[in-house]
């Protein structure tokens, strides 16, 4: 028996007792595209899953990238801090044989390295050293600065040079050489000369070390 529909809520409660009958209205209001939403929306998050996923991925090899780039760039560092301490002793090698060279127009008569970064040094000067920190006469702290100069010349006619070797000189390299050869007067009672050599050296930069009594020598890369 069929029940009348006379009212809206006939047609819902007709609607609530009758699947087969919502199916069918439902197919008959709402568009094909509306009907396939559920499906499309699955569809859709397994595309937004698919692409978190590829985005993860991509994500962790630029980490991998960047951490390679990040070795790669410690390698170079230390490759290039290798050939600047090759070429900075070479450098070192050539600025001593031309001191020693020009060590008679600098008034060190027969001038021996007495201290240098790049030979061995004779176990007189750190002997002369200790027994002058010993005596109270410079301090620890300034006989470790004395053995960071680069370079010590020292003449039989008790004339020394204390030469800081650089290939960009500033305004440290003069006060250091100013420092250090005081330290090596009062240890030793010679009279010392402080030295800068560098290549090329600028007007202005060798005025400035001339105000302090620091010579600047020349000596080409």
């Amino acid at each position: 028996m069929t029940t009348p529909v006379n009212t809206f809520q006939d047609i819902l409660d007709a609607l609530e007792q009758n699947p087969a009958l919502r199916d069918q209205l439902r197919g008959y209001i709402l568009t094909e595209e509306l009907l396939q939403l559920p499906a499309q929306f699955v569809l859709l998050r397994a595309d937004v899953d698919q692409l978190k996923e590829g985005q993860a991925r991509l994500e962790d090899g630029q980490a991998r990238l960047e951490e390679r780039q990040t070795r790669l760039e410690g390698r170079m560092d230390r490759l290039e801090g290798r050939f600047g301490n090759v070429e900075g002793n070479l450098y070192e090698q050539r600025a001593a044989n031309r001191i020693l060279a020009r060590a008679a127009f600098l008034g060190i008569d027969t001038p021996q390295i007495a201290y240098s970064n790049y030979i061995p040094v004779r176990q007189g000067f750190y002997d002369a050293m200790t027994a002058a920190m010993r005596g109270g006469v410079i301090s620890e702290a300034e006989y470790l600065d004395l053995t960071d100069a680069d370079l010590i010349v020292r003449g039989r006619n008790h004339r020394d040079a204390v030469v800081e070797i650089s290939l960009g000189p500033d305004e440290d390299d003069i006060s250091r050489a100013v420092r250090r050869s005081d330290i090596l007067r009062r240890s030793t009672g010679e009279s010392v000369i402080p030295m800068i050599a560098t290549p090329g050296p600028h007007p202005a930069f060798v005025q400035q070390a001339e105000r302090r009594e620091v010579l600047v020598l020349d000596v080409p890369a």
